[in-house]
């Protein structure tokens, strides 16, 4: 092998030794770089152990609603059903009244799950007419905490929260408030007891 054919052998093994150099060091820099979202990843115990007492034995909860009932509300209960997916990391539902006894069809369905890119716990509902509504959830001691915004089909939003609570395996206690300039004001209060399944 002639001088300048060495010369170009070197000269290609060096710039493959810096590349693999810099690819090295790139990888490093990206595996840094994403571990704090690698951690974010996974659920934590509350979320995961919500969706089971929510959706365990049927995931059937139904509230009274005598003290809203009117002609423009003719519901002497709502129902909620709790479906749990993918191994128990996320949870669909839907609500619906009860009119004489007999259920009415969906008003919202739901979506909770976990983000990883955001590392945090949400909550996506849709309504008739395109409402959708969308937001985070936390745990603040044994309540768990949601809030959303609200979009209706002509670009316009608001905000609502809630807060939740188990008072015992089969009882789920939830609050509604108005969200208006970061004050939360209170709305309704609900208590809905676990239908479990006849048989």
């Amino acid at each position: 092998m002639g001088l300048a054919s060495r010369r170009s052998c070197w000269r290609g093994h060096a710039a493959m030794t810096a590349m693999f150099r810099h690819f090295r060091t790139a990888s490093a820099v990206l595996a840094l770089t994403l571990a704090p979202t690698i951690g974010l990843a996974q659920p934590p115990a509350w979320f995961l152990e919500e969706i089971g007492a929510l959706s365990a034995d049927g995931g059937r909860w139904i509230a009274d609603n005598s003290a809203f009932k009117s002609p423009e509300e003719p519901f002497e209960a709502y129902g909620i059903v709790w479906v749990a997916g993918f191994d128990g990391v996320t949870m669909t539902g839907r609500l619906f009244g009860i009119r004489e006894g007999v259920e009415t069809p969906a008003f919202w369905e739901f979506r909770q799950y976990w983000h990883p890119g955001a590392g945090e716990a949400r909550l996506d509902q849709f309504g008739w007419g395109g409402v959708l509504g969308t937001g985070p959830m936390s745990r603040q001691g044994d309540l768990t905490v949601t809030d959303q915004i609200f979009y209706r089909p002509d670009g316009s939003s608001y905000r609502e929260g809630h807060r939740a609570r188990f008072s015992d395996s089969d009882t789920h206690v939830t609050e509604s408030f108005d969200i208006v300039d970061g004050v939360w004001s209170a709305r309704r209060k609900y208590t809905w007891k676990r239908e479990k399944p006849r048989g």
